[in-house]
């Protein structure tokens, strides 16, 4: 996950589910958008380095469901529309683009993950106001995953801070991925508040165990990422994989086959 931090200040977590997560960050500026779509586009070269989370054997699976243009050629449209709006000299604190990230745990690599990402895909389009600069699915790290980078232009101004909006406004958003979206797919809600102290501490440990010998511990974030599963490990632990050995009060008594497979009382479920 490290990788994915490096270049987006104060992530807000969105989203933990059972099987998915949602997250959503900023990038602010001048090459901000630049920076985040490099590492998107897949083009800093010290990403593939020793160590690197990434994998580059596995880097030519990743795809676009936007035009496959290129990092520099997204930036200079992103800034073209900046200037058109009027926008000579934005802050120096502007918030440049929002990117949510949508991610998968890491047992899905071998299916089809591209339904998924294409409701992501449309979900994006219909709800998050703004210009999609691009929307890139990355399968050559530890979970699959896919980056919308939107450029928060609206009516002739950057609106950043607006999208991003309150706690209140990205409990509206978590309600609408996962009613239009996740559910659809088997991905059942999972609130922290629902962990009992006996069971975060059991999670913390197993992630811990896990990330031995994960090259995110070599990171130079890895503090953070420490203090962040410390908080709160379960959406780490849900894209490890990892099953709870003390249930939320309101278990189901369903497996996570069962949950992943069942059809519910909804929408048919689509295997991812």
């Amino acid at each position: 996950m490290g990788a994915l931090l490096l270049f987006i200040p104060a992530w807000e977590w969105l989203e933990m589910a059972a099987s998915h997560l949602l997250r959503l960050g900023t990038a602010k500026g001048k090459n901000g958008v630049l920076n985040a779509l490099k590492h998107n586009k897949r083009t800093l070269q010290a990403e593939r380095g020793a160590g690197a989370n990434i994998d580059p054997a596995r880097t030519p699976l990743n795809y676009a469901l936007t035009e496959p243009d290129s990092a520099e050629t997204i930036d200079r449209h992103a800034k073209v529309l900046v200037v058109q709006a009027g926008i000579d000299q934005p802050r120096v604190n502007q918030v440049m683009a929002v990117e949510i990230i949508f991610s998968l745990p890491i047992d899905r690599h071998q299916q089809d993950t591209r339904p998924f990402f294409k409701g992501c895909f449309e979900w994006v389009n219909q709800h998050i106001p703004g210009v999609l600069l691009s929307f890139d699915v990355h399968l050559d790290e530890s979970a699959p995953h896919a980056h919308a980078l939107i450029l928060p232009l609206v009516d002739n101004k950057m609106q950043g801070n607006k999208i991003m909006g309150s706690k209140g406004n990205l409990m509206r958003l978590i309600n609408l991925f996962h009613a239009e979206v996740a559910r659809h797919y088997g991905l059942s809600r999972n609130e922290t508040k629902r962990l009992t102290s006996k069971a975060k501490e059991s999670l913390e440990r197993q992630v811990l165990a896990r990330l031995a010998i994960d090259p995110a511990m070599q990171s130079m974030i890895w503090p953070c990422v420490r203090d962040a599963i410390h908080s709160n490990p379960l959406p780490y632990a849900q894209l490890l994989g990892i099953e709870q050995k003390h249930q939320p009060a309101r278990y189901t008594g369903k497996s996570f086959v069962q949950i992943m497979t069942s059809k519910g009382k909804g929408k048919e479920i689509n295997t991812i």
